[in-house]
């Protein structure tokens, strides 16, 4: 008898902790699944996922350095590049005003760095066409350090990715337009040019200086005419900004893409009255840049703008760029 009673208090606990009821077992039946709103069991009814903003604190590499990072599952490295050991195959380190130095790295002996001067100077890494090869997604993370005295003006390229093979599309992660000569703020834009071309989407903020930075982006292109692409760009492992739903790079495929970290700053000259070119504007996009080429101004120097003291001289500033990882899936 008490064998049977410990049968029972067994077989008790087994049910409150399983949940099958009693006739379940002793008819030998796989109990109903629980119902789920929605669902319609052995059917797929689901349409497939549509892309939705992403919630912070979700970037895949943050905190990661090409000596310290962890692979996410399905993904697949193109490149890691921390300049310990000079520019790689297929990359370009000494473009411009850049190259690799031991001034200011963020982790090891060197990153790549240089100094901003004049109008269209660039510091900045980047890749062949081809290196990256066919995609469904793109990823790229890198540090950035700019110096506390830089101020911004019409652009300034943050990354870019861009084709040229046959037809040329790029798009680019772009500090544009502070309001207003020499500002510490600016819009980061993303901002496709080419086939498709249109500012998608922009935060405004304060640009980060003074310290080590790093930036994410993750880049789905949509498929052609359809809107189901994005672009996200991750601040310090928060979600900064992104274009969701997007068409972002309408036709053209982005497979073998090349990749830039860095890049261009332009200070332009603004004019009132083109194409005489003697009343000057007030501030970035007022009036026509149109004069840069007529007048074949690029290139005027931070120190001696054509158009001060409306746009005053503007201290020069260095920028250093470390612990790149580019992946893909």
């Amino acid at each position: 008898m008490k064998g049977n009673l410990n049968f029972i208090q067994i077989l008790l606990c087994f049910v409150l902790i399983t949940g099958i009821p009693f006739g379940s077992m002793a008819a030998d039946k796989t109990p109903m699944p629980p119902s789920i709103k929605g669902i319609i069991l052995g059917q797929d009814i689901l349409p497939a996922p549509v892309p939705v903003t992403p919630p912070g604190n979700d970037g895949l590499l943050s905190g990661m350095t090409p000596g310290n990072y962890k692979m996410p599952s399905g993904w697949s490295l193109i490149k890691a590049q921390d300049f310990e050991n000079g520019c790689g195959s297929g990359e370009y380190c000494n473009l411009s005003q850049g190259s690799i130095n031991s001034t200011r790295p963020h982790t090891g002996s060197k990153s790549l760095g240089g100094t901003y001067s004049a109008d269209q100077n660039s510091v900045g890494w980047h890749t062949d066409e081809g290196i990256a090869g066919s995609f469904t997604e793109i990823y790229l993370s890198f540090y950035e350090w700019i110096d506390s005295s830089a101020l911004f003006n019409d652009e300034f390229f943050l990354a870019r990715f861009a084709v040229n093979s046959g037809v040329f599309q790029e798009v680019l992660a772009d500090w544009y337009w502070a309001p207003g000569f020499n500002k510490p703020s600016a819009t980061l834009y993303i901002v496709p040019q080419g086939q498709r071309s249109e500012r998608l989407v922009g935060k405004s903020a304060t640009v980060p200086t003074g310290k080590w930075v790093q930036w994410e982006i993750h880049y789905r292109p949509n498929t052609p005419g359809n809107s189901n692409g994005f672009f996200r760009i991750y601040k310090d492992g928060s979600l900064f900004v992104s274009a969701e739903n997007a068409d972002v790079n309408s036709t053209v495929s982005m497979a073998n893409c090349s990749v830039s970290v860095g890049g261009v700053y332009t200070k332009l000259v603004w004019m009132k009255d083109y194409p005489t070119c003697t009343v000057c504007s007030s501030s970035p996009g007022d009036g026509t840049d149109y004069c840069m080429s007529s007048k074949n101004w690029w290139g005027q120097s931070f120190s001696n703008p054509k158009c001060s003291p409306k746009d005053p001289p503007l201290p020069s500033f260095q920028r250093f760029i470390d612990d790149i990882i580019l992946i893909k899936k």
